[in-house]
């Protein structure tokens, strides 16, 4: 997978963990009346959470299954990845729990007298702790998956401008020089003093006086 794909993956993680943020605030800001109500209010949570962990779960092979597979210190993201994986499906787990414990209003088996309103009351009691409970894992763990999606797109980023930094770098060379380009510095030709040779001096005989000449004679 080129390099843009792979810093698209790690997009599409930060808007996902944005998604598990948003759900986390509904979980913990969710308000509700045991019965009817509280299934009205909670159903839609559960069925977020569960279509998060489909999501979450594509994005886990889609990242397994590219070339980030092979970059150093990826198994540490996959790895995260699959905890975040883990992580909705408790909270989808938790938001079935609050379900499960919710007090339901229909009508009891046939020879059996119709809660009266102190039973109603009491069976409401009963349940909010429980609901409660499992509503606060939920939460728990939808900041989890956010804090994940969030690590693991910074890890993506970090990974490849490591892997970037580690590759070796080609140095560039120019065209070959021909041979006069090669021998030109060389040819640079120095002339050779010439050595100084003084001129030659041509003795010139002096004329003799007129009485040396008589006397010769």
């Amino acid at each position: 997978m080129p390099p843009h794909n792979l810093a698209e993956q790690a997009q599409q993680l930060r808007v996902l963990a944005r998604e598990f943020e948003a759900l986390h605030a509904r979980v913990r800001d969710v308000s509700y009346t045991p019965g009817t109500d509280a299934l009205r209010q909670i159903s839609p949570l559960l069925l977020k959470a569960q279509d998060l962990t489909a999501t979450i779960v594509v994005r886990l092979g889609a990242l397994d299954g590219s070339a980030y597979a092979n970059v150093a210190g990826s198994r540490a993201s996959l790895e995260c990845l699959a905890s975040v994986v883990v992580a909705s499906s408790l909270a989808s787990n938790d938001l079935a729990g609050a379900l499960s414990a919710n007090p339901y209003e229909g009508a009891p088996f046939p020879g059996y007298l119709a809660d009266d309103e102190a039973v109603r009351i009491a069976r409401h009691a009963e349940a909010i702790p429980h609901m409660t409970g499992h509503l606060a894992d939920a939460a728990h763990q939808l900041d989890l998956c956010a804090t994940g999606c969030h690590y693991v797109a910074t890890g993506i980023t970090r990974d490849l401008a490591a892997a970037r930094e580690a590759e070796p770098v080609q140095r560039t060379t120019g065209p070959a020089l021909t041979d006069a380009q090669y021998d030109e510095p060389g040819r640079q030709a120095t002339a050779e003093p010439r050595s100084a040779v003084a001129p030659t001096a041509t003795a010139v005989a002096a004329p003799r006086s007129p009485a040396v000449q008589r006397a010769r004679r």
